[in-house]
């Protein structure tokens, strides 16, 4: 009896379990028949990618590329959240995220947390308008006003592009007050809540992007004070793949490059498709559309390869420049890079796969040409004519004793204010060369006058920037610096021998 009652329970608990196995695998079954009777039967997998709602994301996560993966056999989702990087970045560290978009400054600043979970296979996008630095035209009307200590309130949006420019604003112009915080910085929920706050009276200046950009500047109480259409190489939006995704399914990885560069191609073949799905997404008429999309300038496949990751290309410099700029806030490690090699961060290898696939079969779009801006001679009302966006950082650029002669410590000051002036490729460049007030004052005259012109050739000749685009000018010691507290009479006479290189654009 006792052993007929073993077999009973060993028999009931096999019941229990089996009745508990189906119900567990009941939904799992129930899934697979519906998959088997379906056109989902033959799908191979889901592709997921972490974004944000900036227009330049739109042709990837657009209906026109799932159409184009399902076709593959893949589901494409994208995981809207929000423009939280740190978020996006954990995920794809805990391989949550195949793929995700960043702006290359918040890679380098979020990605670090994560050990860079993923790398960089294509550049998606350069902001050309889509971004800028406004401002109440009762309180600034360039950068230079902003170099002055006094009581103005400027809002940004935190971990975004709007703090990007900022901050190469405030390196590159070396506006002190900003870097040392001497403003009140007022962090802001986005874009347009900074625009709220500057029409409120709250803000001086606003860093925003469009619309709200367009939205300000619809009245004359605001003005552009510097704008991403006038910058090269700033803001850069980037695709990652996730280290594991790119080495276990790179081919995967290929046909989701391939899909997106023919659908780029699709909708610039196609723009009014474009305005009519963007303007149904984002409930923006029309117009507004077009104002989003004049902002952002995508980078074609032959872009990518040719000027982005060809050898030494534009996106190791603009990493390079990043860090350059990162390099002036006490706030952001100085250590960011991976024994400082910003090849770490990239894997050229998709997309040049992809080239070769497509330059085969000769879907490949034809190559962007460059944008070289042309400048025209002007006359000197016209030099004077024109007006001032702002005084670049002054450098240490020595010269032999008494001579236009460039001393080497010179020129590679010189290298570095190339290298920010190849971020504002439109403004005019006015180099002005001053003295101190010892000594001739006429000598002194002709001697900063040789400076500025040595200094223009240089520029010419070894930054290959166009001789129509600068002028030179010399001062002496007609423009005194004002002298410190406690400053020395030789440290300040040191001090007034000096360069100053000066951003220019016609006025309107």
């Amino acid at each position: 009896m006792q052993g007929h009652t073993k077999i009973a329970l060993g028999l009931l608990v096999l019941g229990v379990s089996a009745v508990a196995g189906y119900k567990l695998l009941q939904p799992m079954l129930t899934e697979q028949r519906s998959i088997a009777q379906s056109d989902a039967r033959s799908t191979k997998g889901k592709i997921t990618i972490g974004v944000d709602n900036w227009v330049g994301y739109y042709p990837l996560c657009s209906k026109e590329m799932k159409r184009s993966l399902r076709q593959q056999g893949y589901l494409l989702e994208c995981v809207d959240d929000q423009a939280n990087y740190q978020q996006r970045l954990k995920a794809m560290s805990h391989g949550e995220l195949d793929l995700a978009v960043a702006s290359v400054d918040a890679w380098l600043t979020s990605g670090k947390a994560f050990n860079y979970p993923g790398a960089i296979v294509a550049v998606i996008d350069e902001s050309k308008g889509g971004d800028a630095i406004i401002a109440n035209i009762d309180s600034v009307n360039s950068l230079d006003d902003l170099k002055t200590p006094k009581q103005l309130t400027i809002g940004f949006t935190p971990a975004s592009p709007s703090e990007h420019l900022l901050r190469a604003v405030a390196s590159h112009f070396d506006i002190k007050t900003i870097k040392e915080k001497q403003f009140n910085l007022i962090e802001t929920q986005g874009s347009h809540d900074a625009l709220t706050q500057l029409q409120s009276g709250q803000l001086d200046v606003a860093v925003l992007w469009e619309p709200d950009v367009s939205l300000a500047l619809e009245s004359k109480q605001f003005k552009r004070i510097l704008g991403t259409e006038n910058t090269q190489s700033l803001i850069v939006d980037v695709l990652l793949a996730n280290h594991d995704f790119a080495r276990d399914q790179s081919d995967t990885l290929e046909l989701v490059l391939t899909s997106y560069f023919k659908v780029l191609k699709f909708y610039r073949d196609h723009p009014q498709e474009l305005i009519k799905e963007l303007s149904d997404t984002t409930e923006l008429n029309q117009a507004q559309v077009q104002q989003l999309l004049n902002g952002v300038q995508w980078a074609s496949l032959n872009h990518n390869t040719q000027k982005w990751f060809k050898q030494h290309g534009a996106l190791v410099q603009t990493i390079e420049s990043s860090l350059n700029i990162f390099a002036d806030f006490a706030d952001i490690p100085s250590d960011l890079i991976p024994n400082g090699d910003p090849y770490r961060l990239i894997n050229s290898a998709p997309i040049t796969a992809v080239q070769q696939r497509l330059q085969t079969s000769a879907i490949d779009q034809p190559s962007e040409p460059p944008t070289i801006h042309v400048f025209d001679e002007l006359t000197e009302q016209q030099w004077a004519n024109m007006v001032e966006v702002g005084t670049l950082k002054t450098r240490a650029i020595v010269f032999s004793s008494g001579s236009n002669e460039l001393t080497e410590p010179g020129a590679q000051q010189l290298a570095q204010i190339a290298e920010n002036l190849n971020h504002y490729p439109n403004f005019r460049i006015r180099i002005q060369g001053h003295t101190n007030n010892k000594g001739d004052a006429s000598e002194n005259l002709k001697l900063s006058k040789a400076r500025a012109e040595a200094i223009k050739e240089w520029l010419i000749a070894q930054g290959g920037f166009d001789r129509y685009r600068i002028q030179a000018q010399g001062l002496g010691g007609t423009e005194p610096l004002p002298r410190q507290a406690n400053e020395s009479r030789r440290s300040y006479q040191s001090r007034l021998k000096r360069v100053e290189v000066r951003l220019l654009t016609a006025a309107y």
